[in-house]
């Protein structure tokens, strides 16, 4: 599964992966962009394959164990690793054989709004499911290169001009424009949309407004909950 999008993808994955670990699954964490080092609630071990020659007879005997690992392809700072290329999660998914494999496949630069690049998402040979994450509270953010990620982007998408404020209706045009994620997936892949930071009402108003203006075909759900609230629930939405 790839997880793209702004505004709480690497949350999104490491609460999937916890979920499936706890009822059996073997599942591993990775990146094709960028990842921040994982702590310890959110993994339950880590591996940087650079600095690992025999990380292809580790972490297969680590990945049964623990059931849920993360790896990563090289650290070139101590807050920020390098994900893995096509060759190298082919190794991956070779070696380890997970039952779930959970790929960060968008960079965001922490912004909580972006649109992607010609060149974004990453999304890898194989992949069977996406998921494109959203943040409700980019709700209101200008348009500038201070606060979204990539705005010449989104005005092209959207029409929003510049430092126009960020509304439920233009989060809804860019996520489900063909121009945008749904061209670095297969057509036989289906695609979700999540709605991160809906805890409360007037979050779950701003996001049926989103659900309102997605075109019925573009995903085949649409989910929104606030997952950094330990007991939050995700709900179906559409």
């Amino acid at each position: 599964m790839a997880i793209v999008g702004s505004g709480g993808k690497a949350t999104l994955m490491y609460r999937l992966a916890g979920e499936a670990a706890d009822r059996g699954y073997a599942v591993i964490t990775t990146s094709t962009t960028h990842l921040h080092p994982p702590t310890s609630t959110q993994t339950r071990g880590f591996y940087v394959t650079d600095e690992m020659p025999d990380w292809q007879a580790v972490v297969p005997r680590e990945l049964e164990t623990r059931r849920h690992v993360t790896v990563l392809g090289a650290r070139p700072r101590p807050d920020k690793l390098k994900g893995l290329n096509a060759d190298e999660l082919g190794t991956l998914r070779a070696v380890c054989a997970p039952d779930l494999l959970l790929i960060k496949a968008d960079g965001a630069r922490a912004r909580l709004f972006k649109a992607p690049g010609d060149h974004e998402p990453v999304v890898p040979e194989g992949t069977t499911r996406g998921v494109v994450v959203a943040s409700l509270k980019s709700v209101g953010l200008r348009l500038n290169d201070r606060q979204v990620h990539r705005p010449e982007r989104v005005a092209r998408l959207s029409g929003l001009g510049p430092d126009a404020p960020v509304t439920p209706e233009v989060i809804a045009g860019v996520v489900s424009h063909p121009e945008a994620y749904r061209r670095a997936f297969p057509d036989s892949v289906p695609l979700s949309l999540y709605l991160s930071c809906a805890g409360d009402g007037e979050s779950l108003d701003l996001a049926r407004r989103i659900v309102e203006t997605v075109p019925g075909s573009v995903f085949e759900g649409i989910y929104g909950g606030d997952i950094q609230r330990s007991e939050a629930v995700v709900a179906r939405l559409a």
